[in-house]
């Protein structure tokens, strides 16, 4: 099984971050879906913090995101393999307009079955078009995702916030 942090539009909430990390001290990987409002070396240094251990962490940059130098290296999107059956796109969602018409066709263009993405601010977990969309909402407001993957494949989803 492997578990999943899953956080976007940070906006500086520092506190807020860190502890809602510290809740979760048994994720894998820590995937953060930009509007980080924060240089990303100080995002991982507060997940490092927070769970205690080195993590995995993979981010995208956010529409808030280009003032802040440590920005330029972050992509706009990657591509995340989530279980043997599973594989997400991870986006900010602000170059699509967070259009789940766009977005599902860029999933399908990257043979991806998952779009997980931020921007709006608003937690979802739903399936359009085929593609199971997952967005943890603002870890601003206090809202994150954690994603688990059984040993099937099967993905799992809590909203928290």
């Amino acid at each position: 099984m492997t578990k999943f942090f899953v956080c976007s539009d940070i906006h500086g909430a520092e506190s807020r971050l860190e502890n809602a990390l510290s809740k979760h001290q048994d994720v894998d990987m820590v995937i953060v879906c930009g509007d980080l409002e924060m240089e990303t070396y100080d995002v991982e240094e507060i997940i490092r913090r927070a769970t205690s251990r080195s993590m995995d962490i993979r981010m995208v940059r956010g529409n808030c995101d280009s003032y802040f130098s440590s920005s330029a290296g972050v992509p706009d999107q990657i591509k995340i393999p989530l279980s043997s059956i599973s594989r997400a796109l991870v986006t900010h969602g602000h170059l699509y307009h967070a259009s789940p018409e766009i977005m599902a066709y860029s999933a399908q263009e990257h043979q991806c079955n998952v779009v997980i993405y931020g921007h709006t601010h608003r937690q979802q977990d739903k399936e359009i078009y085929g593609i199971r969309f997952l967005n943890p909402g603002s870890i601003r407001n206090g809202n994150y995702m954690i994603l688990e993957t059984d040993k099937n494949g099967v993905i799992r989803t809590q909203l928290y916030g």
